[in-house]
C-alpha cells in the first residue's frame, strides 16, 4: 500500500485480509485517497464540526486544540457514547477515535475530531441504526431488517442462509445487552475475522460505507482497550439513541 498515509497502514493491520475479497480494490483505494486528502488538509472538516455540534451532549465539548490525553474510565464511557451519537444521529461523521483526539476533564471530555470525516449513504446508515436498535431493544425482526437494509443480508436468500449471517453478527456484540463488555483488540480482531469469513462464504460485496464503519470501530477499540475497564454498552447506547 505504497503512498498511503501511516494512519491507514495502521488501521488495515487490524482488518482481516478477506476485506480485499469483499470490496473492490479500486473503490477502496479511491476512497482512501479521498479520506487521506481530508486527513492532511482538513477539507470539509469545519462543516462536519457544525454537524457534530448539533448532536453532542453537554459532557462532550468540541474544541480546536488541547494538550495531553489524561483519559479515565468515565471518559471512555463518553467516547463510546459519542460513537453511538454519530452512528444514530450524525450526518457528516468523524471516523478517528484514537486517544490523540480526546482530553479528559472533570465530568466532561474535550474532543478535537481532526480532519478525517465521511458521510454514509442514507440507506446504509438507516440499516446500521436498525441493526443497533434491534439488538439493544431485543427486537430480532428489526435487527434482521437492518441487516438487509445495510446490504449484509440479501432479501432473496432462504431463511437458513439469512440466519447464518445474522447470528455471526450477533456474536460480535458479545452479549452486550446483559453484560458489561471489555473492549479487547485481540477479541475484536478474532470476531471481525469470523464475520468477514462468513461474508466471503456468502459472496457479500461491501462498499465504502463498511470502510468508514471499520475505521470507526478499529480506532474506538484502540482507545477503549488502552483505557481499560468494562462498559455498560446497552445503557450508553440508549443514552445516545
Amino acid at each position: 500500500m505504497l503512498g498511503i498515509p501511516p494512519f491507514f497502514k495502521e488501521i488495515f493491520k487490524y482488518l482481516p485480509n478477506a476485506l480485499l475479497d469483499l470490496i473492490s480494490w479500486r473503490e477502496m483505494l479511491g476512497e482512501v485517497t479521498v479520506l487521506s486528502n481530508r486527513l492532511l488538509t482538513n477539507k470539509g472538516a469545519l462543516e462536519a464540526k457544525i454537524d457534530a455540534a448539533k448532536i453532542v451532549t453537554p459532557d462532550i465539548v468540541l474544541i480546536d486544540e488541547f494538550s495531553g490525553e489524561n483519559l479515565k474510565f468515565s471518559h471512555g464511557e463518553m467516547i463510546l457514547k459519542l460513537y453511538f451519537l454519530q452512528i444514530m444521529k450524525g450526518q457528516k461523521i468523524f471516523l478517528d477515535f484514537r486517544p490523540k483526539h480526546f482530553s479528559g476533564a472533570e465530568n466532561k471530555i474535550q474532543w478535537n475530531p481532526g480532519g478525517l470525516w465521511a458521510e454514509m449513504d442514507q440507506e446504509f446508515s438507516e440499516g446500521i441504526r436498525n441493526v443497533y436498535r434491534g439488538y439493544y431493544n431485543n427486537d430480532d425482526q428489526l435487527f434482521a431488517q437492518g441487516m438487509i437494509e445495510s446490504g449484509l443480508v440479501k432479501k432473496e436468500w432462504d431463511e437458513s442462509k439469512k440466519s447464518e449471517v445474522v447470528e455471526v453478527f450477533k456474536k460480535h456484540f458479545s452479549n452486550g445487552r446483559g453484560e458489561k463488555i471489555a473492549f479487547d483488540m485481540d477479541v475484536f480482531k478474532e470476531s471481525f475475522a469470523q464475520i468477514f469469513k462468513t461474508l466471503v462464504k456468502n459472496k457479500i460485496e461491501l462498499d465504502k460505507n463498511f470502510l468508514y464503519l471499520g475505521i470507526m470501530l478499529v480506532t474506538l477499540y484502540i482507545t477503549l482497550d488502552q483505557i481499560g475497564g468494562s462498559y455498560d454498552v446497552s445503557t450508553l447506547f440508549h443514552e445516545a439513541d
